[in-house]
């Protein structure tokens, strides 16, 4: 470390200056940040919940209110909107902020909401045909299924580092946290192989790159009229792997 152009003392020039404030673009400032918010948050009543530190939420005579914080984003969710503008508010007040109105694009998520049919649609269509452009997969021909039926693979002896396959693994990975479920067995079986792959590997994986490029604008759909049951499945068999 040595002092600032400019601000060199030449009486001491071996020593450094002792920040006093944390400045943005330093290390530690996402942390100082972070901090400042989460105080002022937990001043409001907001309670961080145990599964994940960038969720907040508030009870507030019958209200529910949600803060989803990413770095010096916020997502505000409320059960009514006289709720989020209270919010909003106090948040003004506090912080220097632009309002981007009623959120429709955050982290390449997509939320489309039909007020007609009382539906909120989830999906990563964007962000597909941008993964499909970066692995050069633009003009596939879209497959029905993510992989074939009775699919075996096995270890390869070394990796193949001209294959971008762990790079597609991620993408696909993103896509089955955010809203395609319907990718986690194949992703699954698929991120098995991230450090002993081959052309057979990177064969399967563009095959289910072209499954996605049929189902791009696949999600999740909430009905505000249907009941929310949450079924689960799973395919379970006896010594299927083949390398143990």
């Amino acid at each position: 470390m040595e002092q600032p152009d400019g601000y060199v003392d030449p009486t001491y020039p071996e020593k450094v200056c002792r920040l006093l404030q944390a400045l943005y673009g330093l290390r530690q400032a996402p942390k100082m940040w972070y901090a400042k918010l989460d105080a002022f948050l937990k001043s409001l009543g907001f309670d961080k919940i145990d599964l994940d530190a960038c969720v907040y939420l508030l009870l507030d005579d019958g209200e529910i209110i949600i803060v989803l914080v990413y770095v010096d984003d916020l997502v505000l969710v409320a059960s009514s909107l006289a709720a989020i503008l209270k919010i909003k508010d106090a948040l003004h007040k506090r912080f220097e902020m632009k309002d981007l109105s009623e959120a429709k694009v955050i982290l390449g998520l997509d939320m489309r909401r039909h007020k007609a049919l009382s539906t909120l649609k989830l999906s990563l269509g964007k962000y597909v045909a941008q993964a499909l452009e970066t692995s050069g997969m633009s003009e596939c021909n879209p497959i029905g299924t993510p992989l074939e039926l009775g699919l075996r693979l096995v270890k390869a002896d070394k990796s193949d580092d001209t294959l971008p396959y762990r790079e597609a693994v991620g993408s696909l990975m993103y896509l089955l946290v955010g809203t395609r479920l319907d990718l986690a067995f194949a992703i699954g079986k698929l991120s098995r192989f991230v450090s002993c792959y081959g052309k057979a590997h990177w064969a399967v994986i563009k095959h289910c790159i072209q499954y996605v490029k049929g189902s791009m604008e696949k999600g999740l759909v909430f009905d505000k009229n249907s009941s929310c049951v949450l079924r689960g499945f799973s395919d379970a068999n006896t010594a299927g792997d083949h390398e143990t």
